[in-house]
């Protein structure tokens, strides 16, 4: 009884009619890339950093929410238009910005407040910002049914079904089978059986994409692997920061899912992974010169 409850309340209509508009403006901006990207970026960084930092003030922090906007912007820009040069100045001089503006508080400035600043701008700006360099990779096009399709586009689509299918199958196979706590200290619904669930399906998943894209078997497993255990570290990661805030959601944005973060959570760690591993096993080392200021 309780595992078919589970299971409406996961398949319920608002839910899934938020889940599909959500992921498919989210597929749509990502293949699209460039400006419609840009702002669906922007908009997840605008309200994910606003839940982020109203969990932060609930213990106590009080980071420039307003600056690390601001901060979280100029980097979307500096990757869209593929200034990634700009992008390590950008963070250096935001560093001593945010030093500046929280010691001008004066006896109301803490350490904490610095901590939880550059926690805000790294993990709700900086690697979210990584989707757009994952999407911008560049090689040899794919050929898909005698069309030519950008090698970002491939790894997009991966990373998306990646993500999709693990979310589905940790939750399904944990419903139905779930009987070892993965993390009850942090997540105290999921499991171990669910966890496999979703590599497994996540690794399916990628061998069935990167066969369309090019890619060898090889790269297809360890990639569903690797990427799959980047989203759901990346959705224990946002738990650990709700549980320790005394939140159950980040917010009340998106009905059935709660907030922002709850719903792109597993987007934030797995940009990043994505990018990193295709660039430097796959790709032949092509990482962007991000870290070659000027």
């Amino acid at each position: 009884m309780g595992v078919r409850v589970g299971l409406i309340k996961f398949f319920s209509k608002t839910r899934v009619y938020v889940a599909t508009i959500f992921l498919s403006i989210c597929l749509v901006s990502l293949i699209y890339g460039g400006f419609p990207l840009a702002v669906f970026l922007s908009v997840l960084i605008y309200f994910g950093q606003a839940e982020l930092v109203n969990m932060m003030r609930a213990k106590g922090m009080n980071p420039p929410l307003g600056l690390i906007l601001f901060i979280d912007a100029v980097l979307v820009i500096c990757a869209t238009l593929k200034q990634y040069n700009y992008i390590v100045p950008v963070l250096a001089i935001s560093t001593i910005v945010i030093f500046l503006v929280i010691l001008f508080r004066g006896a109301k400035a803490t350490i904490n407040d610095i901590g939880a600043s550059f926690l805000a701008i790294l993990y709700g700006g900086f690697l979210p910002m990584h989707i757009i360099f994952l999407r911008d990779i560049k090689g040899a096009d794919i050929l898909l049914y005698g069309k030519h399709i950008d090698l970002g586009i491939g790894y997009i689509v991966l990373m998306f079904v990646v993500i999709s299918v693990c979310d589905i199958a940790a939750f399904y196979v944990g419903t139905k089978l779930g009987k070892t706590p993965l993390w009850p200290e942090v997540s105290p619904k999921k499991t171990v059986e669910g966890a496999v669930g979703g590599t497994v399906a996540s690794i399916i998943g990628a061998v069935i994409v990167g066969h369309f894209i090019d890619l060898s078997i090889i790269h297809s497993v360890i990639s569903g692997f690797v990427l799959s255990m980047a989203a759901q570290f990346g959705d224990l990661a946002e738990s650990m920061i709700k549980r320790d805030a005394g939140f159950k959601d980040s917010g009340n944005l998106l009905p059935g899912h709660g907030g922002m973060l709850d719903r792109a959570d597993s987007y934030v760690f797995t940009g990043a992974v994505a990018y990193y591993y295709f660039s430097i096993f796959v790709n032949n080392g092509t990482l962007l010169s991000m870290f070659m200021p000027f």
